[in-house]
């Protein structure tokens, strides 16, 4: 008898589908996945079943469209009377604007202090973009040069905000200090290893940030960073 009622209500048109429920979930990085559950004709699975990266607002029956959501993965199962319950999560953000906070960890980590506790520094958050625009710049810090003589190399500056959650100050300014035979200087904590995940529209990335200085002996011109 319930499936001959589901039945009635999704109707003969073969895009036709009842929303049953509605499940929100966020992680703690500020994304966001609702689970819908729908009804279908099992001969229009086929049809109806989205694409992956579907927006939300072209697919749901919800009341209420998210734009920045989309479709990250189907899953279906058979149940009498010829109705398939669908399951369709999307991933991505409620909100029409903005991203989450990041979030920041201090993780201990021996030898990894000049001026600094030995810690290295590690911010993840969600970007809108591109994997090849994340891997250049990561979360947008300023390009210094390091090293003491030429050819001096790049390094990228931990930037002092990233989606407006505050990070860690330099324990010193950046300087330089050069006496008879050897210089110094202290670049304050710099970017390290990049890593993300792409998640629908937005990427889940991760940044690492020490501290970082060059140094050089005139008597042995070694220079390491």
């Amino acid at each position: 008898m319930a499936s001959t009622i589901i039945g009635n209500a999704i109707g003969a048109t073969s895009t036709s589908k009842v929303l049953q429920r509605q499940n929100f979930s966020k992680e703690p990085n500020g994304l966001e996945t609702i689970i819908e559950a729908y009804a279908i004709q099992t001969a229009n699975r086929d049809l109806i079943v989205p694409e992956k990266n579907t927006l939300h607002s072209a697919f749901s029956s919800s009341a209420k469209p998210y734009p920045r959501m989309v479709v990250e993965s189907v899953t279906t199962e058979e149940q009498d009377g010829g109705i398939t319950q669908m399951l369709v999560t999307f991933v991505g953000l409620t909100t029409s604007t903005g991203l989450p906070p990041a979030i920041v960890r201090l993780i201990p980590t021996p030898g990894a202090g000049i001026f600094g506790p030995q810690m290295v520094i590690e911010a993840e958050f969600l970007t809108d973009k591109s994997e090849t625009q994340f891997m250049q710049n990561g979360p947008g810090g300023q390009s210094i040069q390091v090293g003491i003589i030429p050819p001096l190399a790049n390094g990228i500056a931990m930037p002092s905000q990233i989606n407006g959650t505050d990070m860690p100050k330099n324990p010193r300014e950046p300087f330089t200090s050069q006496s008879v035979g050897t210089a110094f200087k202290y670049h304050g904590y710099l970017q390290g290893s990049l890593s993300c995940e792409r998640r629908g529209l937005f990427l889940v990335a991760r940044v690492s940030f020490s501290e970082a200085a060059s140094s050089l002996v005139a008597t042995s011109f070694s220079q390491f960073q």
